[in-house]
């Protein structure tokens, strides 16, 4: 059953909101988990890596959870969910698969 009342409206958000930490959270700790191998190791690449997952999994839920934050205090429109926060959030996605990738392959 679809509750149309504040409160299951305000429990659909706190349950996304719990989702979101969680995958904040476990960002964090493979993406330190990476640079620990990178200090270990002293590894260029390591390094890369631990920088291409930050962009890839950490800033796309700050993004996310800054611009909804502020949008809802400043009031921003439509667009600015359904189009620039997905264009920016997916271009910063690219650019960490991008290093990913030029970790991977990058001649030492």
């Amino acid at each position: 059953m679809i509750q149309t009342g504040s409160t299951g409206l305000y429990a659909h958000y706190l349950a996304l909101l719990a989702v979101t930490l969680l995958g904040l959270v476990l960002s964090f700790a493979i993406v330190f988990q990476a640079y620990r191998g990178y200090r270990r190791n002293d590894s260029q690449p390591m390094l890369l890596l631990a920088v291409g997952l930050v962009l890839l999994t950490v800033v796309p839920f700050v993004v996310s959870l800054v611009v909804t934050s502020a949008g809802t205090v400043l009031g921003f429109g439509p667009i600015v969910y359904s189009y620039y926060v997905p264009i920016l959030t997916r271009t910063i996605e690219v650019v960490g698969l991008v290093t990913i990738l030029y970790s991977l392959y990058r001649r030492t």
